[in-house]
């Protein structure tokens, strides 16, 4: 991560851990008193106290296996008790299983980033009656389309924690899941996109998700320029920060040799960016002169 604040800091930039945090307790909470008896506990890195801003919800239900069917029926409207769904689906390997499920949940309001993957258990595995059918799914089917636009969240988060490697990955399968060639071009924000774009066309019923990726794609869009740029530029940028020259900063992210070439208004967004990141280095202002923000440096 390397310090810039998303524009859209009110909607999917806005990253408290704070909030995160009261909302996992919130689903917990209404879980658990749906059904006496059961547990409900976090699992991952917000178990372990490793979680950063951006990740997600990882919850472990555990149910008398007697309930296991009814709490399954039940688990959407014990979700929206919380917040408004936008979408709830089931990983395909499970959805059959008397003993687990596992179920992919987006918030309205919420960051994408913040998804809820709430593995729903049986204690001990849920009884099967004479004739009866196995407990039926609670979400929609985890189509490829719907999982390519997850592709594209995790691989925005990986970019972000500066992990290219791992984001270069996450979009190359993104791409065969929709069998569409992925022609990665480097730049982050146009290959994100594209993948959205193209999975909301393989799917029309997904367009909302998929704006919604697009915002948050759009949302981090001087953090993923920033991450597009070579190593090399990055250094040379934040030398010359450092030294006070900031149109000269400008000039280096724009000839950086990347295409298509970074637009003004863009680097100097990501030149905002390295400055609250390097703010304890740089050196105090003048007095009398007014604290740069963004626009001021060109």
């Amino acid at each position: 991560m390397n310090g810039e604040n998303p524009r859209d800091g009110a909607g999917e930039g806005g990253l408290d851990p704070a909030r995160r945090a009261a909302f996992a307790q919130e689903l917990l909470r209404a879980l658990t008193a749906h059904c006496p008896g059961s547990q409900a506990e976090l699992r991952g890195s917000l178990a372990r106290g490793t979680a950063d801003e951006y990740s997600d919800i990882d919850i472990v239900w555990t149910v008398p296996g007697d309930r296991f069917a009814p709490c399954l029926a039940a688990v959407r409207d014990v979700l929206e008790s919380v917040a408004s769904l936008d979408s709830l689906r089931t990983d395909p390997d499970a959805r059959n299983s008397r003993e687990r499920r596992l179920l992919f949940a987006a918030f309205h309001g919420l960051p994408l980033f913040w998804r809820v993957d709430l593995e729903v258990g049986s204690s001990p595995a849920a009884p099967a009656a004479q004739g009866e059918s196995r407990p039926a799914s609670c979400g929609d089917d985890w189509s490829d389309p719907a999982s390519a636009l997850a592709n594209a969240v995790a691989a925005t988060k990986a970019v972000l924690r500066g992990q290219p490697q791992n984001a270069q990955g996450l979009l190359e399968r993104g791409f065969r899941r929709i069998d569409a060639p992925d022609g990665l071009s480097g730049r982050w924000f146009a290959d994100i996109r594209r993948l959205a774009e193209t999975a909301a066309g393989r799917e029309p019923d997904l367009r909302p998700l998929a704006d919604r990726v697009l915002r948050l794609a759009d949302s981090h869009r001087a953090q993923l320029l920033w991450r597009t740029l070579p190593a090399g530029v990055r250094e040379r940028v934040d030398e010359l920060i450092l030294a006070g020259r900031n149109i000269q900063a400008v000039q280096a992210m724009r000839e950086s040799g990347i295409d298509p070439r970074p637009e003004l208004h863009e680097c100097v967004e990501v030149l905002d960016g390295r400055h609250r990141e390097l703010a304890d280095r740089l050196p105090p202002p003048a007095p009398g002169t007014a604290t740069p923000g963004a626009g001021s440096w060109c």
